[in-house]
């Protein structure tokens, strides 16, 4: 898709436009309500929910929509167009992150001391596909990343690991508990997984949990990956009348369980659950794929890390015991190298990954020379958007991926965001990264009436939040930014995505009118969401 490059000095208020404002209001809002949607124009004891809207030509700072643009809400996922705006600006486009297998010598197959497993922040050891191409996005082996560490293992002659396997899990400090705002459900499940800098499979297994026939007995599971059956089942089948426990992965003193119940009769549950603790799954897991290729590994499985202090520094008794392992472990005999961060950023964004985004903001904070903490990359971020005058008010950033509910965003705050990122040097790529209406990520079954890249937006859901912010294409150097945020509304979120989606597409009708392009822009006022 051809992103535009936009010139301010071309993209001033149009006359045209001027004297057709009140003109656009009125379409809009009429289009509005033959869908049967809210007046979303009208006082605001009129809507459902706590609203946040603002539309605005590229360039021009003067609203063609605007209702409570400067209000704070959560923003849910859309807050990730600061952070991939963040990360991006501090990283650039083409960075990577390296993970590498080391050890402290060779000789003849047999490694001297423990093979160490350093971890490079890299969010993407998994069998994502890269480029994002919206199909198939995962290769069949969830394991072919350790797969190719084995091989290059193999290849340096490597045959016996007598000494067991050090994670080190780094480069920043690894958070104990979860940030504010997050719900003990959220940390069940892969969106909530905790952050760590060595991690596979997006920290996070596949399962399938299918009742047994009559309750009190085990349930049947399949777990994906479970090396060595390292993840017992203890999910059982109660009567279809009594109470259900959530299906978790916990921790007990040999090993990790999948707990919880399901009832007799029900749908075979499926479901990605968060890894308890990542790095050492992942060195786990990696002496199960070096068996499986032929090397004999033995001995135990440990972790290093740096900690988190309480007043935003490093644990002093951490930084030796990691720094040691690293110093005397100086044979490099595998390494794995990331995507490019554009590449990255796109799955970000495309299918809104929290992980990801919350693990790349700590690198970001790293590069300059800070802790990596959650709560000196949050407070890197924010002091970054502030810098360049991005935000306003009591913006709150709690985390990078807003899943918190105590995030707090405006509409012009990401309005601002956007015009802004428009003339940055990696637009491009951040352009690239947002879902595309009715083509891909979160945006694949939406606005189908709408031409092929005539918007690009960043959705976020939460319990009581919906937002939408992104670009609408009109015609070549004619586009508009606008982002949406709603907040404690009572209609279910299908029903209010296909208020916001009405609403935006009557934005899209009026505006091609507008430019006198109506008929080519929008192939029907008749689809799903017409």
């Amino acid at each position: 898709m051809r992103v535009p490059q936009y010139d301010p000095a071309r993209l001033g208020p149009s006359p045209v436009l001027r004297h057709l404002r009140m003109l656009l209001l009125c379409v809009i809002c009429l289009g509005v309500a033959r869908a049967q949607a809210m007046p979303l124009l009208a006082p605001p004891a009129s809507t459902d929910g706590r609203w946040s809207v603002l539309l605005e030509k590229i360039g021009d700072s003067h609203p063609l929509v605007a209702h409570r643009p400067d209000a704070l809400l959560a923003p849910a996922s859309v807050l990730k167009l600061f952070s991939t705006a963040y990360i991006l600006d501090r990283l650039g486009a083409d960075a990577r992150q390296c993970t590498q297998l080391r050890a402290r010598g060779l000789d003849q197959g047999t490694l001297q001391g423990p093979l160490v497993f350093v971890g490079g922040g890299d969010p993407n050891l998994s069998s994502r596909r890269f480029p994002y191409t919206g199909n198939s996005e995962h290769e069949a082996d969830s394991l072919v990343v350790l797969r190719e560490l084995a091989e290059q293992l193999w290849q340096a002659g490597v045959r016996r690991v007598p000494d067991g396997i050090v994670a080190v899990d780094g480069p920043f400090p690894a958070e104990t508990g979860s940030p504010p705002g997050w719900t003990e459900d959220d940390q069940r499940f892969w969106y909530g997984a905790p952050i760590h800098g060595l991690y596979i499979n997006d920290a996070s297994v596949l399962v399938r949990v299918r009742p047994a026939a009559k309750p009190g007995a085990l349930a049947t599971v399949q777990i994906t990956p479970n090396p060595q059956g390292f993840i017992r089942n203890a999910v059982r089948t109660v009567g279809k009348r009594q109470p259900t426990e959530p299906v978790r992965l916990v921790t007990d003193t040999t090993g990790w369980r999948l707990s919880g119940s399901v009832r007799a009769g029900s749908r075979t549950l499926v479901a990605g659950l968060a890894q308890p603790d990542p790095p050492r799954f992942a060195a786990i897991t990696l002496a199960e794929v070096l068996r499986e290729r032929g090397i004999a590994v033995s001995g135990d499985i440990r972790v290093r890390g740096l900690s988190r202090n309480r007043d935003a520094g490093l644990e002093e008794s951490g930084i030796p015991e990691q720094a040691s392992v690293l110093t005397h472990a100086r044979l490099l005999l595998a390494e794995h190298w990331s995507p490019p961060l554009a590449e990255e950023i796109q799955v970000i964004n495309k299918v809104s990954q929290n992980t990801h985004i919350e693990t790349l903001t700590r690198l970001a904070d790293i590069a300059q020379g800070r802790s990596g903490t959650r709560s000196s990359a949050v407070a890197g971020l924010e002091t970054w958007a502030r810098e360049r005058g991005l935000l306003a008010g009591q913006t709150r950033f709690v985390d990078a991926s807003g899943l918190s509910r105590d995030d707090r965003l405006s509409a012009s705050d990401l309005v601002r965001l956007l015009n802004w990122a428009t003339q940055q040097p990696w637009w491009p790529e951040y352009a690239a990264s947002l879902p595309e209406a009715g083509s891909d990520g979160t945006l694949r079954h939406r606005f189908r009436t709408l031409d092929a890249g005539m918007l690009l937006a960043k959705t976020g859901t939460l319990s009581d939040a919906i937002s939408l912010a992104g670009i609408l294409y009109i015609k070549p150097e004619q586009a508009y930014v606008f982002a949406i945020l709603v907040n404690d509304f009572s209609l279910s979120r299908a029903a209010l995505r296909g208020v916001l989606d009405r609403l935006v597409q009557g934005w899209a009708r009026a505006l091609a009118l507008a430019a006198q392009d109506y008929p080519k822009t929008v192939r029907s006022a008749a689809g799903p969401h017409g």
